[in-house]
């Protein structure tokens, strides 16, 4: 047996600190993911742009004009392409593409930038949606309009008059992987305003035509095989000949839609208080409707703007980002001092999970943990 002289003996209580280290080190590692954590961290920049200028998400990045150039961000903020499209314009966009309307001119860019179509149309263009393959117009006078579609080439492949005599078309979009396209309109000659959708097959004819009664239609999403009808009042669902599901109205009477995803055949809807929405937001309240599921959930603080990002909900308050699973009632926080003042307004969610919000003028880039 090996034998110690006095005073050579190994102190064994000076090793304490080992394992207390050694739990330290592995909890960094645990929360820097080193161990296969998929988790993001919380971040912040501000971009370029300014709030009152049309700042649009598209798909993983951020569109804004400034009164005479489009131009494209990435989420972190670097300038991807730009259009110059002169003063009075406007834009709408899809998963993949961007019309530009001023006067009778017409643009088709493609997500890269790259102009597929430019020239003058017949009339003055009201507005115009995109969707995969096509884009559909609102042209001419603001009753009694014209709708026009083209290809993403600028291809004429339908128009409709008729149907819109004594309407103003109040918006429209593709859905059926863009092959089919529906459109609201005010019938303003009636005894009461009422609300009229069409639903076309593009290049064939009008499928079905519906009247949506005198609430206000303000949002259809396509899931499934059924077009979502939102209004003030109810959601009424509808097959693509405008023949209407039995049984499966949702009453959402002062409730707002302020976002919304799809999720397998359904969509996925998020609301808040239509009293909480009008003006400067002030959301305390949100209900989300998803199939026959019909959620509440209790914000811990006055927020300025919710939103879904996959099987969860955030909302930002003044100073903080709260967030929760679908399925819990209790929310996290994170606190957003990199934001300097108080957030007073959100954008909107891109595809990469970046929210978008503001604070007075300025815009911020939050990446969502």
């Amino acid at each position: 047996m090996e034998r110690y002289a006095a005073g050579d003996r190994p102190k064994l209580r000076n090793f304490w600190f080992i394992p207390v280290a050694v739990a330290v080190v592995l909890v960094i590692l645990y929360l820097g993911g080193a161990f296969g954590s998929s988790s993001r961290r919380l971040s912040v920049r501000k971009l370029r742009c300014v709030v009152n200028q049309q700042v649009t998400p598209f798909g993983d990045r951020v569109l804004y004009y400034d009164g005479t150039t489009l131009y494209c961000l990435s989420s972190t903020g670097s300038e991807l392409w730009k259009y110059m499209v002169g003063s009075g314009a406007g834009f709408s966009v899809s998963d993949t593409l961007v019309t530009v309307w001023v006067g009778e001119s017409l643009h088709i860019l493609d997500r890269n930038g790259r102009v597929t179509y430019n020239d003058r149309l017949s009339d003055t263009i009201q507005f115009a949606r995109p969707g995969s393959q096509f884009v559909a117009a609102a042209v001419g006078n603001m009753v009694s309009p014209t709708l026009l579609v083209k290809d993403v080439n600028g291809l004429a492949v339908d128009s409709d008059t008729v149907a819109y005599e004594d309407k103003i078309i109040l918006d429209m979009g593709f859905f059926e992987n863009g092959e089919y396209l529906w459109t609201t309109a005010l019938d303003v000659y009636g005894i009461a305003p009422m609300t009229v959708m069409n639903i076309f097959r593009v290049g064939a004819m009008n499928t079905g035509e519906v009247e949506l009664g005198e609430e206000i239609t303000y949002a259809v999403l396509y899931a499934g095989d059924k077009l979502n009808v939102v209004n003030t009042r109810q959601i009424n669902r509808y097959d693509y000949r405008g023949t209407i599901a039995p049984n499966e109205s949702l009453l959402v009477y002062g409730w707002q839609l302020i976002d919304h995803s799809i999720s397998g055949r359904d969509a996925l809807m998020l609301f808040a208080p239509v009293m909480q929405t009008t003006q400067e937001q002030s959301i305390t309240q949100l209900r989300v409707l998803w199939g026959t599921r019909d959620n509440r959930y209790t914000l811990p603080d006055n927020c300025v703007g919710a939103g879904l990002r996959g099987n969860k909900l955030f909302a930002f308050s003044e100073n903080s980002l709260y967030q929760a699973d679908l399925s819990a009632q209790r929310f996290s926080a994170l606190r957003l001092d990199d934001i300097p003042g108080s957030i007073t307004g959100y954008i909107g969610r891109l595809s990469n999970g970046v929210a978008l919000v503001s604070s007075g003028m300025d815009v911020y880039a939050v990446t969502l943990p």
